[in-house]
């Protein structure tokens, strides 16, 4: 039986705030050197045709995009009035796109389950993370596999410079949602295998706030002086990796 989590979760950005922000922009696939295809492809095996993927939160796609070039047939649900225009530009990449829907995927009942199921950057944006993390569980089927992956704000410097940064942006994610670790622990107790949990990309940072006064400007300067020294540190350091993610299979 599948749980009700309609009004489980307290939603920490507004919708209008994704649908503003995504207004001017159209579905598109992650460049080559996007760290966090890099990692799909790594983790994400080619699989035959046949094979149905869906991403929560999928609007604009760029690595569901990456998930359908491994074989999978795309498919999405989102609330942004984009996602219906993500059919046609799927299948202008080249890949096989399925159904998009334009539904609040915690209320949506699908008609089966998927042999993928993925999120980019999603569950972080709620309060009970678990309980959206396990609606996404809940529609993967067997021996399908679930990926996740959030933006790192949890670790000491990532922290730091999105506290001092990037306020205005760090108020709308869930510092206590990024910790991969939490996640595996999650989804082992309901049955999965894990293939991979822990961080990834050399260190990087961005803003999504507006620069204003001395204290930001101040931040500029530390971080352009200490930026050269974070980037030699190894990669998938939970301290100053800008990512997180999880892959993990069903039984």
């Amino acid at each position: 039986m599948q749980t009700d989590h309609r009004m489980i979760s307290e939603v920490l950005v507004d919708q209008s705030y994704w649908d503003k922000s995504y207004e001017r922009m159209t579905p598109t696939a992650a460049h080559a050197d996007d760290p966090v295809r890099k990692w799909i492809i790594t983790h994400v095996k080619a699989v035959p045709p046949g094979k149905n993927a869906l991403e929560v939160g999928c609007f604009p796609g760029r690595y569901l995009a990456v998930i359908g070039e491994r074989g999978y047939r795309v498919n999405g649900v989102d609330l942004t009035p984009g996602v219906l225009n993500m059919p046609e530009a799927f299948r202008r990449m080249g890949l096989t796109a399925g159904t998009f829907e334009r539904a609040d995927f915690l209320s949506h009942q699908y008609e089966r389950p998927f042999d993928l199921v993925c999120s980019f950057g999603f569950i972080e944006h709620f309060a009970d993370w678990r309980a959206i993390l396990r609606r996404h569980v809940e529609l993967v089927a067997p021996g399908g596999l679930l990926v996740i992956e959030t933006p790192n704000f949890r670790g000491t410097v990532q922290n730091l410079f999105h506290r001092w940064m990037d306020a205005e942006n760090y108020a709308r994610h869930n510092p206590d949602a990024m910790d991969p670790h939490a996640w595996a622990a999650e989804v082992e107790a309901l049955g999965f295998t894990v293939h991979y949990t822990g961080w990834f990309g050399r260190f990087e940072f961005w803003s999504d706030s507006p620069q204003r006064g001395p204290w930001q400007w101040i931040g500029s300067r530390v971080l352009r002086v200490l930026q050269p020294w974070l980037k030699k540190r190894p990669e998938g350091h939970p301290a100053t990796s800008p990512y997180c993610g999880l892959v993990a299979q069903r039984a």
